[in-house]
């Protein structure tokens, strides 16, 4: 959030964010973080199953300000995060470590955001989440692939499916993942 909004707020943004479109396209992304912050309410199921951690975890999301996927998910993985004194929040930018986000691609591709639960005692990495719902995932797979539908088209489908979920699916498949994870970590212990 505070390097969105540092970009968002320079007067003469660099790199990449030079560019008019990328700059206006992260702007919106400062407003999708903070709908999410202000809206995302976390079920108890998932805050019961963060609070009865007993290993501690490093949660590392590889993010960047300029993806829209990354402004609904990276804000939502750290509240949900929060909810747990055992879990480190670490965000590192995809850009800048793709030597990192090659061992973590999505079917080839570099899409984030990636979180990559670690545990904290050895660094283990004990599985993934992301760059999206699965069934949003199941969604833009088939609009890449769907004659008609054009990338505008795809990207506020896309911003429309996230605003009416309010990470409730993020919620649901870290519930399951988060049991998945624990179960790995004894066996691995």
């Amino acid at each position: 959030m505070d390097l969105t909004k540092s970009i968002v707020e320079s007067s003469a943004p660099q790199g990449m964010y030079a560019n008019e479109p990328t700059l206006r396209y992260t702007k919106s992304n400062l407003q999708r973080m903070n709908k999410t912050l202000e809206n995302t309410v976390i079920s108890q199921r998932l805050y019961n199953q963060l609070s009865e951690l007993k290993e501690e975890w490093v949660w590392l999301v590889i993010s960047e300000p300029w993806c829209g996927d990354a402004s609904w998910g990276t804000p939502a993985l750290y509240l949900i995060a929060n909810c747990s004194d055992k879990i480190d929040f670490c965000i590192i930018l995809r850009d800048a470590h793709m030597d990192i986000m090659k061992g973590y691609q999505t079917e080839g591709s570099d899409s984030i955001p990636k979180l990559i639960c670690l545990r904290k005692s050895d660094l283990a990495a004990l599985g993934t989440w992301g760059p999206r719902p699965a069934i949003l995932h199941d969604m833009v797979l088939k609009w890449k692939h769907e004659p008609g539908i054009y990338y505008r088209e795809s990207v506020r489908q896309l911003h429309a499916w996230y605003e009416a979920d309010m990470s409730r699916s993020i919620d649901e498949e870290l519930s399951i993942l988060i049991k998945e994870w624990k179960a790995k970590s004894k066996t691995n212990t």
